[in-house]
Protein backbone atom coordinates (compact mmCIF):
# COMPACT_ATOMS: atom_id res chain seq x y z
CA UNK A 1 0.00 0.00 0.00
CA UNK A 2 1.78 3.16 -1.16
CA UNK A 3 1.24 6.61 0.29
CA UNK A 4 1.67 10.00 -1.34
CA UNK A 5 4.82 11.85 -0.36
CA UNK A 6 2.73 14.81 0.75
CA UNK A 7 0.03 14.30 3.32
CA UNK A 8 -3.31 14.74 1.57
CA UNK A 9 -4.98 16.92 4.19
CA UNK A 10 -6.35 20.43 4.13
CA UNK A 11 -5.44 21.91 7.48
CA UNK A 12 -8.18 24.18 8.72
CA UNK A 13 -10.70 22.82 6.18
CA UNK A 14 -14.23 22.27 7.45
CA UNK A 15 -14.43 19.16 5.30
CA UNK A 16 -13.04 15.81 6.39
CA UNK A 17 -12.30 12.74 4.34
CA UNK A 18 -13.60 9.22 4.87
CA UNK A 19 -12.51 5.97 3.24
CA UNK A 20 -14.84 2.98 3.57
CA UNK A 21 -14.00 -0.60 2.56
CA UNK A 22 -17.07 -2.82 2.33
CA UNK A 23 -17.02 -6.62 2.44
CA UNK A 24 -19.99 -8.94 1.98
CA UNK A 25 -23.59 -8.77 0.94
CA UNK A 26 -25.98 -6.16 -0.40
CA UNK A 27 -27.15 -5.38 3.13
CA UNK A 28 -23.59 -4.38 3.98
CA UNK A 29 -23.52 -2.15 0.90
CA UNK A 30 -26.75 -0.56 2.08
CA UNK A 31 -25.30 -0.01 5.55
CA UNK A 32 -22.25 1.64 3.99
CA UNK A 33 -24.51 4.02 2.07
CA UNK A 34 -26.28 4.92 5.32
CA UNK A 35 -22.97 5.56 7.07
CA UNK A 36 -21.94 7.86 4.23
CA UNK A 37 -25.22 9.73 4.51
CA UNK A 38 -24.70 10.21 8.24
CA UNK A 39 -21.12 11.34 7.68
CA UNK A 40 -22.29 13.75 5.00
CA UNK A 41 -24.15 15.60 7.73
CA UNK A 42 -20.84 15.76 9.62
CA UNK A 43 -19.14 17.30 6.54
CA UNK A 44 -17.21 14.23 5.45
CA UNK A 45 -16.37 13.62 1.79
CA UNK A 46 -15.71 10.10 0.54
CA UNK A 47 -12.29 9.29 -0.93
CA UNK A 48 -11.20 6.16 -2.75
CA UNK A 49 -7.91 5.52 -0.90
CA UNK A 50 -7.15 5.21 2.83
CA UNK A 51 -4.04 7.40 2.48
CA UNK A 52 -4.97 10.95 3.42
CA UNK A 53 -8.31 9.99 4.98
CA UNK A 54 -9.26 11.44 8.36
CA UNK A 55 -11.51 8.44 9.00
CA UNK A 56 -11.15 4.85 7.79
CA UNK A 57 -14.12 2.50 8.23
CA UNK A 58 -14.12 -1.21 7.46
CA UNK A 59 -17.61 -2.67 7.05
CA UNK A 60 -17.20 -6.40 7.61
CA UNK A 61 -18.81 -9.71 6.66
CA UNK A 62 -18.80 -12.91 8.72
CA UNK A 63 -20.95 -15.19 6.56
CA UNK A 64 -17.88 -17.16 5.45
CA UNK A 65 -14.32 -17.45 6.69
CA UNK A 66 -12.59 -15.81 3.72
CA UNK A 67 -14.13 -12.31 4.06
CA UNK A 68 -13.27 -12.36 7.78
CA UNK A 69 -9.62 -13.11 6.96
CA UNK A 70 -9.61 -10.22 4.48
CA UNK A 71 -10.67 -7.84 7.25
CA UNK A 72 -7.76 -8.71 9.53
CA UNK A 73 -5.38 -8.67 6.57
CA UNK A 74 -6.49 -5.11 5.71
CA UNK A 75 -6.10 -4.02 9.34
CA UNK A 76 -2.56 -5.38 9.25
CA UNK A 77 -1.76 -3.37 6.14
CA UNK A 78 -3.07 -0.22 7.84
CA UNK A 79 -0.69 -0.53 10.79
CA UNK A 80 2.05 1.47 9.06
CA UNK A 81 -0.34 4.23 8.07
CA UNK A 82 -1.57 4.53 11.66
CA UNK A 83 2.00 4.73 12.97
CA UNK A 84 2.84 7.56 10.57
CA UNK A 85 -0.46 9.36 11.14
CA UNK A 86 -1.82 8.48 14.60
CA UNK A 87 -4.53 11.13 14.22
CA UNK A 88 -6.23 8.97 11.55
CA UNK A 89 -9.30 7.31 13.08
CA UNK A 90 -9.93 3.67 12.22
CA UNK A 91 -13.27 1.98 12.92
CA UNK A 92 -14.54 -1.55 12.29
CA UNK A 93 -18.25 -2.08 11.62
CA UNK A 94 -20.57 -4.84 10.45
CA UNK A 95 -20.93 -8.52 11.19
CA UNK A 96 -17.35 -9.34 12.28
CA UNK A 97 -17.54 -6.31 14.58
CA UNK A 98 -20.80 -7.60 16.05
CA UNK A 99 -19.34 -11.09 16.42
CA UNK A 100 -15.89 -10.24 17.84
CA UNK A 101 -16.39 -6.87 19.53
CA UNK A 102 -13.65 -6.26 22.11
CA UNK A 103 -11.50 -9.02 20.58
CA UNK A 104 -10.82 -6.75 17.59
CA UNK A 105 -9.49 -4.02 19.87
CA UNK A 106 -7.13 -6.52 21.51
CA UNK A 107 -6.00 -8.08 18.23
CA UNK A 108 -5.60 -4.84 16.22
CA UNK A 109 -4.12 -2.02 18.29
CA UNK A 110 -4.54 0.43 15.41
CA UNK A 111 -8.35 0.24 15.67
CA UNK A 112 -9.94 3.11 17.59
CA UNK A 113 -13.52 1.85 17.82
CA UNK A 114 -15.71 -1.10 16.90
CA UNK A 115 -19.46 -0.99 16.37
CA UNK A 116 -22.02 -3.63 15.54
CA UNK A 117 -24.78 -3.86 12.99
CA UNK A 118 -27.36 -2.24 15.29
CA UNK A 119 -25.18 0.73 16.18
CA UNK A 120 -24.26 2.39 12.88
CA UNK A 121 -26.78 5.19 13.40
CA UNK A 122 -24.82 6.25 16.50
CA UNK A 123 -21.78 6.97 14.32
CA UNK A 124 -21.59 10.76 14.92
CA UNK A 125 -21.82 10.29 18.69
CA UNK A 126 -19.19 7.52 18.60
CA UNK A 127 -16.81 9.73 16.60
CA UNK A 128 -17.21 12.42 19.26
CA UNK A 129 -16.17 9.88 21.91
CA UNK A 130 -13.12 8.90 19.86
CA UNK A 131 -12.19 12.57 19.54
CA UNK A 132 -12.19 12.73 23.35
CA UNK A 133 -9.61 9.94 23.43
CA UNK A 134 -11.88 6.94 24.11
CA UNK A 135 -11.26 3.51 22.60
CA UNK A 136 -14.27 1.20 22.76
CA UNK A 137 -16.55 -1.43 21.25
CA UNK A 138 -20.30 -0.89 20.99
CA UNK A 139 -22.28 -3.99 20.02
CA UNK A 140 -25.46 -3.67 22.07
CA UNK A 141 -28.74 -4.59 20.39
CA UNK A 142 -31.39 -1.93 20.12
CA UNK A 143 -34.82 -2.79 21.55
CA UNK A 144 -37.19 -3.89 18.77
CA UNK A 145 -40.13 -1.86 20.13
CA UNK A 146 -39.68 1.02 17.68
CA UNK A 147 -38.10 -0.48 14.55
CA UNK A 148 -38.23 2.77 12.61
CA UNK A 149 -35.51 4.04 14.95
CA UNK A 150 -33.20 1.49 13.38
CA UNK A 151 -33.35 3.38 10.08
CA UNK A 152 -32.60 6.96 9.16
CA UNK A 153 -35.79 8.86 8.22
CA UNK A 154 -35.22 9.87 4.59
CA UNK A 155 -36.26 13.46 5.18
CA UNK A 156 -33.36 13.80 7.64
CA UNK A 157 -30.71 12.81 5.10
CA UNK A 158 -29.14 15.50 2.91
CA UNK A 159 -27.00 13.02 1.01
CA UNK A 160 -23.29 13.13 0.26
CA UNK A 161 -21.67 14.99 -2.60
CA UNK A 162 -17.90 15.59 -2.87
CA UNK A 163 -17.25 19.13 -1.70
CA UNK A 164 -20.83 19.72 -0.56
CA UNK A 165 -22.35 17.99 2.43
CA UNK A 166 -25.65 19.83 2.09
CA UNK A 167 -26.75 18.98 -1.45
CA UNK A 168 -28.66 15.77 -2.07
CA UNK A 169 -26.53 13.37 -4.08
CA UNK A 170 -28.00 11.66 -7.14
CA UNK A 171 -29.14 8.12 -6.40
CA UNK A 172 -27.79 5.26 -8.49
CA UNK A 173 -30.01 4.03 -11.31
CA UNK A 174 -30.33 0.77 -9.36
CA UNK A 175 -30.84 1.59 -5.69
CA UNK A 176 -31.12 -0.62 -2.63
CA UNK A 177 -33.61 -0.27 0.19
CA UNK A 178 -33.66 -2.34 3.40
CA UNK A 179 -37.17 -3.21 4.54
CA UNK A 180 -36.20 -5.50 7.43
CA UNK A 181 -33.16 -6.61 9.36
CA UNK A 182 -32.23 -9.77 11.21
CA UNK A 183 -33.64 -13.27 10.88
CA UNK A 184 -35.66 -15.72 12.99
CA UNK A 185 -34.97 -18.88 10.99
CA UNK A 186 -31.84 -20.08 12.85
CA UNK A 187 -30.44 -22.17 9.99
CA UNK A 188 -27.61 -24.20 11.49
CA UNK A 189 -24.96 -22.83 9.09
CA UNK A 190 -25.85 -19.13 9.27
CA UNK A 191 -24.39 -16.36 11.44
CA UNK A 192 -27.09 -13.80 10.60
CA UNK A 193 -29.24 -14.27 13.76
CA UNK A 194 -26.07 -13.75 15.81
CA UNK A 195 -24.61 -10.84 13.84
CA UNK A 196 -27.81 -9.08 12.68
CA UNK A 197 -30.17 -10.08 15.48
CA UNK A 198 -33.75 -11.23 15.32
CA UNK A 199 -36.09 -10.09 12.60
CA UNK A 200 -37.47 -6.54 12.72
CA UNK A 201 -39.62 -5.11 9.92
CA UNK A 202 -39.67 -1.45 9.04
CA UNK A 203 -42.90 0.58 8.98
CA UNK A 204 -44.39 0.65 5.45
CA UNK A 205 -44.79 4.44 5.34
CA UNK A 206 -41.11 4.87 6.17
CA UNK A 207 -40.16 2.47 3.37
CA UNK A 208 -42.36 4.32 0.88
CA UNK A 209 -40.87 7.67 1.93
CA UNK A 210 -37.34 6.44 1.34
CA UNK A 211 -38.34 4.83 -1.97
CA UNK A 212 -39.90 8.13 -3.12
CA UNK A 213 -36.74 10.00 -2.09
CA UNK A 214 -34.58 7.57 -4.08
CA UNK A 215 -36.77 7.99 -7.17
CA UNK A 216 -36.70 11.78 -6.80
CA UNK A 217 -32.89 11.55 -6.83
CA UNK A 218 -32.88 9.49 -10.03
CA UNK A 219 -33.34 5.82 -9.10
CA UNK A 220 -35.27 3.79 -11.66
CA UNK A 221 -35.00 0.35 -10.05
CA UNK A 222 -35.17 -0.50 -6.35
CA UNK A 223 -33.91 -3.75 -4.82
CA UNK A 224 -35.69 -4.50 -1.55
CA UNK A 225 -33.35 -6.05 1.00
CA UNK A 226 -33.89 -8.31 3.99
CA UNK A 227 -32.29 -11.44 5.39
CA UNK A 228 -35.72 -13.08 4.98
CA UNK A 229 -37.38 -10.43 2.88
CA UNK A 230 -40.67 -12.20 2.14
CA UNK A 231 -41.52 -12.70 5.82
CA UNK A 232 -41.88 -8.91 6.08
CA UNK A 233 -44.83 -7.75 8.19
CA UNK A 234 -45.39 -4.40 9.89
CA UNK A 235 -48.54 -2.56 10.96
CA UNK A 236 -50.72 -5.21 9.32
CA UNK A 237 -48.93 -4.92 5.96
CA UNK A 238 -47.33 -8.08 4.59
CA UNK A 239 -44.73 -8.38 1.84
CA UNK A 240 -47.21 -8.71 -1.03
CA UNK A 241 -49.16 -5.65 0.11
CA UNK A 242 -45.91 -3.71 0.39
CA UNK A 243 -45.06 -4.64 -3.21
CA UNK A 244 -48.49 -3.42 -4.34
CA UNK A 245 -47.90 -0.07 -2.63
CA UNK A 246 -44.45 0.34 -4.15
CA UNK A 247 -45.83 -0.56 -7.57
CA UNK A 248 -47.93 2.62 -7.41
CA UNK A 249 -44.93 4.89 -6.85
CA UNK A 250 -44.64 7.38 -9.78
CA UNK A 251 -41.29 7.38 -11.57
CA UNK A 252 -40.21 3.96 -10.34
CA UNK A 253 -39.71 1.55 -13.25
CA UNK A 254 -38.63 -1.74 -11.67
CA UNK A 255 -38.81 -3.58 -8.34
CA UNK A 256 -36.69 -6.55 -7.26
CA UNK A 257 -36.08 -8.21 -3.88
CA UNK A 258 -33.60 -10.47 -2.12
CA UNK A 259 -33.35 -12.85 -0.35
CA UNK A 260 -36.61 -14.70 0.17
CA UNK A 261 -37.00 -18.00 2.01
CA UNK A 262 -38.80 -20.93 0.34
CA UNK A 263 -41.01 -21.56 3.39
CA UNK A 264 -42.45 -18.04 3.06
CA UNK A 265 -42.84 -18.05 -0.72
CA UNK A 266 -46.51 -18.52 -1.65
CA UNK A 267 -48.97 -18.23 -4.50
CA UNK A 268 -49.98 -14.59 -3.72
CA UNK A 269 -46.33 -13.58 -4.11
CA UNK A 270 -46.09 -15.54 -7.37
CA UNK A 271 -49.23 -13.75 -8.61
CA UNK A 272 -47.63 -10.41 -7.73
CA UNK A 273 -44.87 -11.20 -10.24
CA UNK A 274 -47.62 -11.71 -12.82
CA UNK A 275 -49.86 -8.79 -11.91
CA UNK A 276 -47.56 -5.93 -10.88
CA UNK A 277 -46.00 -4.26 -13.93
CA UNK A 278 -42.99 -2.96 -12.01
CA UNK A 279 -42.12 -6.23 -10.24
CA UNK A 280 -39.57 -7.95 -12.46
CA UNK A 281 -40.03 -11.48 -13.82
CA UNK A 282 -37.07 -12.72 -11.82
CA UNK A 283 -37.17 -14.86 -8.67
CA UNK A 284 -34.14 -15.58 -6.52
CA UNK A 285 -35.08 -18.50 -4.25
CA UNK A 286 -32.25 -20.34 -2.44
CA UNK A 287 -32.66 -24.10 -2.01
CA UNK A 288 -29.15 -24.83 -0.61
CA UNK A 289 -29.30 -28.64 -1.06
CA UNK A 290 -31.30 -31.17 -3.06
CA UNK A 291 -31.25 -33.67 -0.19
CA UNK A 292 -34.06 -33.61 2.37
CA UNK A 293 -31.71 -35.18 4.91
CA UNK A 294 -29.25 -32.31 4.51
CA UNK A 295 -32.06 -29.74 4.51
CA UNK A 296 -33.20 -31.10 7.90
CA UNK A 297 -29.63 -30.84 9.22
CA UNK A 298 -29.53 -27.27 7.91
CA UNK A 299 -32.87 -26.57 9.66
CA UNK A 300 -34.31 -25.11 6.46
CA UNK A 301 -37.93 -26.04 7.29
CA UNK A 302 -38.88 -27.18 3.78
CA UNK A 303 -38.45 -30.27 1.63
CA UNK A 304 -37.10 -30.28 -1.87
CA UNK A 305 -40.51 -31.45 -3.15
CA UNK A 306 -42.15 -28.40 -1.56
CA UNK A 307 -39.51 -26.16 -3.10
CA UNK A 308 -40.01 -27.59 -6.60
CA UNK A 309 -43.79 -27.36 -6.28
CA UNK A 310 -43.52 -23.65 -5.48
CA UNK A 311 -41.28 -23.09 -8.48
CA UNK A 312 -43.77 -24.94 -10.69
CA UNK A 313 -46.62 -22.68 -9.50
CA UNK A 314 -44.51 -19.58 -10.11
CA UNK A 315 -43.52 -20.69 -13.61
CA UNK A 316 -47.11 -21.54 -14.48
CA UNK A 317 -48.29 -18.09 -13.39
CA UNK A 318 -45.33 -16.25 -14.96
CA UNK A 319 -44.17 -17.89 -18.19
CA UNK A 320 -40.56 -17.01 -18.87
CA UNK A 321 -39.84 -16.32 -15.19
CA UNK A 322 -36.06 -16.16 -14.67
CA UNK A 323 -34.87 -18.20 -11.69
CA UNK A 324 -31.75 -17.95 -9.56
CA UNK A 325 -30.68 -19.74 -6.41
CA UNK A 326 -28.03 -20.29 -3.73
CA UNK A 327 -26.37 -23.63 -2.98
CA UNK A 328 -24.06 -24.77 -0.19
CA UNK A 329 -21.66 -27.53 -1.21
CA UNK A 330 -20.13 -29.93 1.30
CA UNK A 331 -22.39 -29.35 4.29
CA UNK A 332 -21.42 -31.72 7.14
CA UNK A 333 -22.58 -35.24 6.41
CA UNK A 334 -23.17 -34.61 2.70
CA UNK A 335 -22.64 -37.88 0.82
CA UNK A 336 -22.17 -38.37 -2.89
CA UNK A 337 -25.85 -39.38 -3.07
CA UNK A 338 -26.87 -36.14 -1.33
CA UNK A 339 -24.73 -34.17 -3.74
CA UNK A 340 -26.18 -36.00 -6.74
CA UNK A 341 -29.65 -34.97 -5.52
CA UNK A 342 -28.49 -31.35 -5.69
CA UNK A 343 -27.21 -31.87 -9.23
CA UNK A 344 -30.58 -33.35 -10.21
CA UNK A 345 -32.38 -30.21 -9.04
CA UNK A 346 -30.02 -28.07 -11.14
CA UNK A 347 -30.54 -30.30 -14.18
CA UNK A 348 -34.33 -30.24 -13.85
CA UNK A 349 -34.83 -26.56 -13.02
CA UNK A 350 -32.12 -25.07 -15.28
CA UNK A 351 -31.56 -21.91 -13.23
CA UNK A 352 -30.70 -18.73 -15.09
CA UNK A 353 -28.28 -17.70 -12.34
CA UNK A 354 -26.69 -19.82 -9.65
CA UNK A 355 -24.52 -18.89 -6.68
CA UNK A 356 -22.75 -21.89 -5.14
CA UNK A 357 -20.37 -21.82 -2.20
CA UNK A 358 -18.34 -24.33 -0.24
CA UNK A 359 -19.59 -24.81 3.31
CA UNK A 360 -17.58 -22.57 5.62
CA UNK A 361 -17.85 -23.53 9.32
CA UNK A 362 -18.51 -20.53 11.55
CA UNK A 363 -17.61 -21.13 15.18
CA UNK A 364 -20.78 -19.56 16.60
CA UNK A 365 -23.15 -21.77 14.56
CA UNK A 366 -24.33 -25.33 15.32
CA UNK A 367 -23.14 -26.67 11.94
CA UNK A 368 -19.51 -26.06 12.92
CA UNK A 369 -19.81 -28.85 15.50
CA UNK A 370 -21.73 -31.35 13.40
CA UNK A 371 -20.06 -34.71 12.65
CA UNK A 372 -19.06 -35.65 9.12
CA UNK A 373 -17.19 -32.49 8.13
CA UNK A 374 -16.45 -32.82 4.41
CA UNK A 375 -12.77 -32.49 3.34
CA UNK A 376 -11.87 -29.31 1.48
CA UNK A 377 -10.71 -31.24 -1.57
CA UNK A 378 -14.10 -32.95 -1.85
CA UNK A 379 -15.93 -29.64 -1.46
CA UNK A 380 -13.78 -28.08 -4.17
CA UNK A 381 -14.39 -30.96 -6.57
CA UNK A 382 -18.15 -30.87 -6.01
CA UNK A 383 -18.25 -27.11 -6.45
CA UNK A 384 -16.46 -27.41 -9.80
CA UNK A 385 -19.05 -29.98 -10.98
CA UNK A 386 -21.92 -27.69 -10.02
CA UNK A 387 -20.37 -24.72 -11.82
CA UNK A 388 -19.68 -26.77 -14.96
CA UNK A 389 -23.29 -27.99 -15.06
CA UNK A 390 -24.63 -24.48 -14.49
CA UNK A 391 -22.45 -22.98 -17.22
CA UNK A 392 -23.90 -25.44 -19.74
CA UNK A 393 -27.44 -24.65 -18.55
CA UNK A 394 -26.84 -20.90 -18.64
CA UNK A 395 -25.44 -21.01 -22.17
CA UNK A 396 -28.43 -23.05 -23.38
CA UNK A 397 -30.90 -20.69 -21.67
CA UNK A 398 -29.23 -17.64 -23.21
CA UNK A 399 -29.12 -19.28 -26.64
CA UNK A 400 -32.90 -19.75 -26.38
CA UNK A 401 -33.29 -15.98 -26.00
CA UNK A 402 -31.73 -15.15 -29.38
CA UNK A 403 -34.37 -13.46 -31.53
CA UNK A 404 -36.48 -12.35 -28.56
CA UNK A 405 -37.26 -8.73 -27.75
CA UNK A 406 -36.22 -7.57 -24.29
CA UNK A 407 -36.61 -4.41 -22.25
CA UNK A 408 -33.21 -3.21 -20.97
CA UNK A 409 -32.59 -0.75 -18.17
CA UNK A 410 -29.39 1.05 -19.22
CA UNK A 411 -26.84 1.15 -16.39
CA UNK A 412 -23.95 2.89 -18.14
CA UNK A 413 -21.20 2.57 -20.72
CA UNK A 414 -19.62 -0.80 -21.44
CA UNK A 415 -16.34 -0.96 -19.47
CA UNK A 416 -14.31 -1.94 -22.54
CA UNK A 417 -16.34 -0.38 -25.36
CA UNK A 418 -17.35 3.29 -24.95
CA UNK A 419 -19.63 3.03 -27.99
CA UNK A 420 -21.77 0.42 -26.27
CA UNK A 421 -24.06 0.46 -23.26
CA UNK A 422 -24.62 -2.15 -20.56
CA UNK A 423 -27.89 -2.98 -18.88
CA UNK A 424 -30.08 -5.80 -17.67
CA UNK A 425 -33.25 -7.48 -18.82
CA UNK A 426 -36.22 -7.76 -16.52
CA UNK A 427 -34.95 -11.30 -15.92
CA UNK A 428 -31.67 -9.80 -14.63
CA UNK A 429 -29.51 -10.89 -17.56
CA UNK A 430 -26.54 -8.66 -18.30
CA UNK A 431 -26.81 -7.30 -21.84
CA UNK A 432 -24.38 -5.38 -24.05
CA UNK A 433 -25.97 -2.94 -26.53
CA UNK A 434 -23.54 -1.93 -29.30
CA UNK A 435 -24.05 1.46 -30.90
CA UNK A 436 -26.44 2.65 -28.20
CA UNK A 437 -26.19 6.22 -26.89
CA UNK A 438 -28.97 6.06 -24.28
CA UNK A 439 -28.25 7.64 -20.91
CA UNK A 440 -28.15 5.60 -17.68
CA UNK A 441 -31.68 5.05 -16.43
CA UNK A 442 -33.24 4.85 -19.89
CA UNK A 443 -35.39 1.88 -20.87
CA UNK A 444 -34.65 0.59 -24.36
CA UNK A 445 -36.08 -2.34 -26.30
CA UNK A 446 -33.57 -4.62 -27.99
CA UNK A 447 -33.56 -7.76 -30.07
CA UNK A 448 -31.17 -10.34 -28.66
CA UNK A 449 -28.71 -11.13 -31.45
CA UNK A 450 -26.00 -13.11 -29.62
CA UNK A 451 -25.59 -15.05 -26.41
CA UNK A 452 -22.67 -15.88 -24.17
CA UNK A 453 -22.55 -18.05 -21.06
CA UNK A 454 -23.44 -15.27 -18.67
CA UNK A 455 -24.50 -12.36 -20.86
CA UNK A 456 -26.42 -11.30 -23.95
CA UNK A 457 -25.92 -8.92 -26.87
CA UNK A 458 -28.87 -6.82 -28.02
CA UNK A 459 -29.63 -4.63 -31.03
CA UNK A 460 -31.69 -1.51 -30.34
CA UNK A 461 -35.20 -1.48 -31.75
CA UNK A 462 -37.13 1.72 -32.48
CA UNK A 463 -35.65 5.03 -31.30
CA UNK A 464 -33.39 3.67 -28.48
Amino acid sequence: MTEPTTRQRESGSAHKRVFIQTFGCQMNEYDTAKMLELLGRERYTRVDRPEGADLILINTCAIREKPEHKVYSLLGRLEGLKRRHPETVIGVAGCVAQQDGEKILKRARNVDFVFGTDNLFDLPEMLARVAEGERFARTQWRPPKAPVENFIPPEAIPGLTPGSADAAAPAPVKAQLAIAKGCNNMCTFCVVPYTRGREVSREPDNILQEAAALVARGAKEIMLLGQNVNSYRAQGVDFVELLHRLNGLPGLERIRYTSPHPKDFNEPLARAHRDLPKLCEHLHLPFQSGSDRILRAMRRNHTIAEYLEKLAVARELVPGLALSTDIIVGFPGETEADFEATLNVIRNVRFDHLYAFKFSPRSITPAAELPGQVPEAVKAERLSRILALHQANAQAANDDMIGSRQEILVEGAHPRDPNSRMGRTRGHKSTKIPGCAAEPGALVTVEIVAARKFSLVGKVQGDG
